[in-house]
């Protein structure tokens, strides 16, 4: 009798032994990966999104992270909703949607309106009745411009507010089409640097933010300094007025604790990699604690941040993740297939979506009708291609409606380069 127990015991150890060592094996060979949205090319948000998506993927031999480029924040925020992706960059004061979580603050974004020396614009309420090229919708900096036109109590009929990109806002202000241009963006930027120049630009400060930050607490007083966009003479010429507010890194909450506390870690552990790609690294910071903070924390982030003094329960946190992975091992096999089939279909609308940022790079690029129609052609043939998919069922109904967001955000950008070189020829200049 006892030696039948032994044996039993012993096939028992034998078996749990398996397991665990099974367990580690699955999961050391595991890669995740994670898709970060950095906003449109040229922005701070690309750069520095493309450097830290660089540096973690070297950082870590199990997590290959991804950036891609989008419209901006709210377009960001869709995405994340849908499940397209997994990391975004966010301005602070866009409306958070439950279950989005924050994991790092990234930098500090500043208000900027750049006016005409001569214009006559010395406040922000003297924009009434003038031309202003502002950050096209997708943009949470568009927002923030219509908040601070409510706040100074001007409305949309009083102002000619044009939502253009970047570049088409300086070429508009540089051919003087516009009386000024609004902006969220680091001191120093490049983009606003390259717009004064010595083109006779000047910026107006933007006050009241004690007042702003009432309406809007992810605001707060701050200012441009001296000579950030020319050392002598200095421009400004002193410290300038304004309002500004984080730029946060971002996640669904449902991603898991272990993997965001892997990327939140990666990201401190390895700034000074992220410095030597984007000087905008040096800015990179934790959050604060939530009664002080707009964004709650993931708390994968906030396991990082606390990890100086863990609970009980954090130090046994990888025992019992372990313990978990004996019960239900059994399985993993049933899990594979399935994740298998998955990531194929997911490969396929991939590379659909690849297709359709080259589009909106050929778009974003050209300003010739006949061009851009050749685009729009372009954009009808994948979509059917799409349908087609989905009609043969090599396509999910979900995986359709998140294809149908990135296809509407490129087939909006063509109509407008469409509308805006249409305008161009009825100018009389070449399209």
């Amino acid at each position: 009798m006892l030696g039948r127990r032994l044996k039993i015991l012993l096939v028992l150890v034998i078996w749990l032994a398996t397991m665990i060592a099974l367990t580690l094996w699955l999961t050391s060979g595991r890669v995740d990966r994670v898709v970060m949205a950095v906003g449109p090319e040229g922005s701070e948000t690309f750069e520095l999104g493309n450097a830290i998506a660089s540096v973690l993927s070297q950082s870590d031999n199990q997590m290959g992270v991804e950036s891609i480029e989008t419209g901006g924040s709210r377009i960001n925020l869709e995405l994340l909703q849908a499940g397209q992706i997994q990391l975004a960059t966010l301005q602070a004061d866009s409306p958070i949607p439950e279950g989005v979580e924050a994991v790092a603050v990234l930098y500090k974004d500043a208000y900027h309106l750049v006016v005409r020396e001569q214009s006559g614009i010395e406040h922000f309420s003297d924009l009434v009745g003038k031309k202003v090229a502002i950050p096209p919708e997708s943009s949470a900096q568009n927002g923030s411009f219509w908040f601070l036109a409510s706040h100074y109590g001007i409305r949309p009929e009083q102002i000619q507010a044009l939502p253009i990109a970047e570049d088409a806002a300086n070429f508009a202000m540089l051919q003087g089409r516009v009386d000024a241009v609004f902006r969220v963006r680091v001191p120093g930027n490049d983009g606003i640097d390259e717009l004064i120049g010595d083109n006779g630009m000047t910026l107006v400060p933007i006050r009241q933010a004690e007042a702003l930050e009432l309406k809007q607490p992810a605001l707060g007083r701050d200012v441009i300094p001296k000579g950030s966009y020319q050392g002598y003479p200095p421009l400004p010429p002193e410290d300038l007025a304004t309002a500004s507010l984080d730029r946060v890194l971002v996640t669904s909450a449902e991603l898991p604790a272990n993997l965001v506390y892997r990327i939140t870690r990666d990201l401190f552990e390895h700034r000074a990699d992220i410095i030597a790609l984007s000087r905008l690294g040096g800015q990179i910071g934790p959050l604060p604690d939530d009664s002080e903070s707009t964004v709650p924390a993931h708390p994968g982030a906030r396991r990082y941040y606390d990890r100086e003094k863990p609970s009980l329960l954090q130090q046994n946190a990888r025992l019992g993740s372990a313990a978990l992975y004996a019960i239900v091992i059994m399985m993993s096999a049933v899990v594979a297939v399935r994740t298998h089939w998955l990531r194929s279909r997911r490969i396929r609308m991939v590379d659909f979506n690849k297709r359709l940022m080259e589009l909106a790079d050929e778009a974003r690029d050209s300003q010739n009708t006949g061009t851009l129609m050749q685009t729009k052609l372009k954009l009808m043939d994948i979509l059917s291609e799409v349908v087609n998919d989905l009609d043969h069922e090599r396509v999910s109904q979900e995986e359709f409606e998140h294809f149908s967001f990135t296809w509407q955000a490129v087939d909006a950008l063509v109509r407008d380069r469409l509308l805006f070189a249409g305008n161009e020829v009825a100018r009389g200049e070449p399209a």
